[in-house]
This record gives C-alpha cells, sequence and structure tokens, in this order.
C-alpha cells in the first residue's frame, strides 16, 4: 500500500468532513461560529464527519505501516481485497488498467468515506456538554431552554452553552455532504477529466450530440442532462440514509426503547450503507469514465 492512498485518504476525507451546512439549523446540534457565503457549519456534520476520516486514515496506517508478503495481516489482507476489487472495476470502467489506476487511490477513497460516514449512526456515544454552564433541564430534552434555571459562573445573565459534541449521526445524513461529494467527483474530476483527454473543444462538443441541427437542439438537455447527475447522485444517498435514521428513531420511539430494532439497525446502518456508498461510488466512476476512457491497447495492457 503506498502513502498516496493515506494522503488522498486524509485529504478527500477532511475535505468533505467540513462541507457547511445548507438545511435548518437543530437545536441539539448547533452550528459552530464558522460561516462561508453566510452558510454555517453544522456542529454534528463536522465531527462525526472528521471522525469518520480519521478512522479510515489510522486503520489504513496501521495495516499497511508493516507490509508481509508471506503472512499479511487481516488489516492487510482487507485492503489488499478492497484494492484489488476497485482495481478490476476502475479498469473495466475506463478501458484500460493505466488510465483506472490515475483514478482507483480517489474512488477506493471515497469508497471508504461513504461507507464510514454511514457507519457512525451505530456508535454507542452520548452527547457530552463540555464547558456549558449547569442547569437544570425541566423538560428533560438535554438542552438549555430559556427560562430554565443554570448557574452563571461569569455573571453575563446568558446561559454558555460550551462546546456540544452531538450523539453519533451519519454525515451522509445531511445533504451538505452529499453534494459536496457530487460537486467534487462528478462536476470537479468528472468534467474536469473530460476537458483534459478531449479538451475544451471536445468537451464542448459532446453538449451538441449527435451533431448537426439535432444536436443544436438537444443542447439544452444535454445541460440539464448533466446537472442532474449532481442531483441524482447526492440526493439518492441522502435519501436513503436520512430516510434510515427517520425510520429507526420513530420505531425506537414507538416501542419505548423496550425492545432494540436491532434488525433495522442492521438492515439500514450496515446493509443499506454498505449498498449505498458502493452505488455512489460506482455511478462516480461511470460519470467520470464517460469523460475519460480510453480504447484498450492489449500490448499495453499484457505488458
Amino acid at each position: 500500500m503506498k502513502h498516496k492512498y493515506l494522503v488522498v485518504a486524509a485529504f478527500f476525507g477532511l475535505l468533505l468532513a467540513f462541507a457547511p451546512e445548507v438545511m435548518a439549523g437543530d437545536p441539539l446540534n448547533p452550528s459552530l461560529p464558522i460561516e462561508i457565503w453566510g452558510m454555517p457549519f453544522k456542529q454534528a456534520t463536522v465531527i462525526w464527519g472528521f471522525a469518520a476520516a480519521l478512522i479510515i486514515f489510522l486503520a489504513c496506517w496501521l495495516w499497511a505501516k508493516n507490509l508481509c508478503y508471506d503472512k499479511p495481516s487481516r488489516g492487510q489482507a482487507f485492503l489488499e481485497m478492497l484494492v484489488d476489487a476497485f482495481d478490476t472495476l476502475t479498469r473495466d470502467g475506463f478501458g484500460t488498467k493505466r488510465r483506472g489506476r490515475i483514478y482507483l487511490p480517489m474512488l477506493a477513497t471515497l469508497f471508504m468515506f461513504i461507507w464510514m460516514s454511514n457507519m457512525m449512526g451505530l456508535l454507542p456515544i452520548p452527547s457530552m456538554d463540555i464547558g456549558g454552564e449547569t442547569y437544570i433541564d425541566y423538560n428533560g430534552n438535554e438542552a438549555y431552554d430559556p427560562g430554565e434555571p443554570f448557574v452563571d459562573s461569569n455573571n453575563n445573565g446568558k446561559h454558555d452553552t460550551g462546546f456540544i459534541i452531538p450523539e453519533p449521526e451519519e454525515p451522509t445524513s445531511n445533504v451538505s455532504t452529499t453534494l459536496s461529494l457530487a460537486l467534487l467527483f462528478v462536476l470537479i474530476i468528472g468534467h474536469g477529466s473530460a476537458i483534459r483527454y478531449a479538451g475544451i473543444a471536445g468537451y464542448i462538443k459532446d453538449y451538441f450530440s449527435p451533431g448537426g441541427l439535432i444536436g443544436v437542439v438537444m443542447m439544452p438537455l444535454n445541460v440539464v442532462g448533466k446537472l442532474a447527475e449532481i442531483i441524482s447522485i447526492s440526493f439518492r444517498l441522502f435519501g436513503n440514509i436520512f430516510g434510515g435514521a427517520v425510520i429507526i428513531s420513530v420505531v425506537s420511539g414507538l416501542v419505548y426503547h423496550f425492545v432494540l430494532p436491532t434488525f433495522l439497525y442492521g438492515f439500514f446502518g450496515v446493509f443499506v450503507g454498505t449498498v449505498q456508498a458502493f452505488v455512489f461510488t460506482m455511478l462516480a466512476l461511470t460519470y467520470i469514465s464517460s469523460g475519460a476512457a480510453e480504447e484498450p491497447d492489449e500490448e499495453l495492457e499484457a505488458a
């Protein structure tokens, strides 16, 4: 396992963990005092997105730091199996092994980050308030509400909530994260690769497919189709993960936690999370390879 895989994992993981919030805020998971273009950062998305990226980095580093060719560890064997699987997928998708291995680190990292993000909601960690002023929680919602008595240690008449570490939730249940992934892999990498290999003229020409007068008529539809790729891939992942979290929350509330919905956690948390991570990665591979694939060279591939 080369060091570039670790670098790519850390870079994309940290980049996508800090996605700005574009949805309504949650009083239990407040926004950080950071804004980009007027959009705040949701605390839970930042914290657990960073945690997912950090877990990936540490796992890859521990499993790959002492490589053994004779008796590989279980971690090394798992990484080799993952890399080999994506090596085959990228080779088939891009036409040649050489072209596929250019995108192998990014797509394998994308899968690992989405999968780990989908698993964050399964962690049994309670929310924590670090440095906040103590108060009496009358309504039991684990959040301070105006009117509740508190210890005013700062003598400013306002309750200081401190830094809240919310309960684990899937960063991919936030549309800002999935939209950031789609913009990065479909728009920047996908369209950027098409321009790199086809040139500006070839890239623009593709919008006028199949050419002639029909191509002029089809151009607006082709543009809409490209935009639809970003929307569809991002909202597919967001909808499945967010919907699964809502179903688990509703069922848990209906049975008052007397019956642990183990099957639901296993189905929506592990099975659906794994499937959606793979589907998103394969769609990203398809969109990128549509403008970056090359014709197989049998002599080069055999070598």
